[in-house]
């Protein structure tokens, strides 16, 4: 039985080795026609990558230079917001979405945000959902070590030194938790979507009669609020909201 159950672990991580072999192959074809300005064909490929269920932040952010070689911004921006999500601190996915959000209509300057939750996003950003996961394991292993070192040492220096350790490791094992849950519940949620029609005004209420409020154009970034049959009550940066046609953008 326990050969049998050897056998089986053999076989599945053979099949995925030679599964990600695969991927890294079709990985680097997709590369070499992307550099040999065949941009088309590198999508096409791009795209098989991710229809066997591979997602990675160079393979989204390269999807996106492909697009932006095009000239088809709004895809670009949008495959570029998708990688920001697996990678958030890649300067150089910021850097392209800020040269393709220049190319595009709309301008909107953004609302003035609290600094306490503007401070609170970018330590946010310094790391993955993993990255913040892994911290957070390493945190709570040197808690457990101050904790034990607490309760059997004898030095009331020591003792004294390690309890506010502990008071501070264990807000930042608190902190790394949230972090990484928030992360991860962004990473998973489809509540930011880029607007793929050319014109698109926003009406008032979830119905083409209802009162026009404003106007939006292709490859712009916008916050779904709500989704009510096929409209999208959605926020853009400067706070203005609104309701549009769910067809009209892309979630991500």
């Amino acid at each position: 039985m326990k050969r049998i159950f050897l056998l089986i672990l053999l076989l599945i991580s053979s099949f995925g080795s030679k599964a990600q072999t695969i991927q890294n192959q079709e990985f680097a074809k997709a590369n070499f026609y992307y550099n040999e300005s065949r941009y088309d064909t590198a999508l096409v490929i791009y795209g098989r990558i991710l229809d066997e269920g591979y997602v990675s932040a160079p393979l989204l952010y390269n999807i996106g230079n492909s697009y932006f070689k095009l000239r088809n911004y709004p895809m670009a921006i949008l495959y570029y917001e998708k990688a920001l999500k697996l990678d958030p601190t890649n300067e150089e996915i910021k850097q392209n979405l800020t040269i393709a959000n220049a190319l595009i209509t709309d301008k909107i300057e953004p609302m003035p945000e609290f600094f306490m939750k503007k401070w609170w996003r970018n330590i946010g950003n310094r790391m993955s959902s993993n990255g913040w996961a892994t911290f957070s394991i390493i945190i709570f292993a040197l808690l457990l070590l101050s904790l034990f070192l607490y309760l059997t040492t004898r030095s009331v220096g020591l003792k004294k030194t390690t309890f506010f350790t502990n008071i501070l490791l264990f807000l930042l094992c608190i902190c790394s938790v949230v972090f990484a849950s928030q992360k991860k519940k962004h990473m998973e949620s489809r509540c930011e979507a880029i607007v793929m029609t050319p014109t698109i005004t926003v009406k008032s209420s979830p119905s083409q009669s209802g009162v026009d409020l404003f106007v939006l154009h292709e490859g712009t970034k916008v916050e779904i609020l709500d989704v009510m049959e096929s409209w999208d009550k959605i926020k853009i940066a400067d706070g203005s909201v609104g309701w549009m046609p769910s067809s009209s953008s892309i979630k991500y």
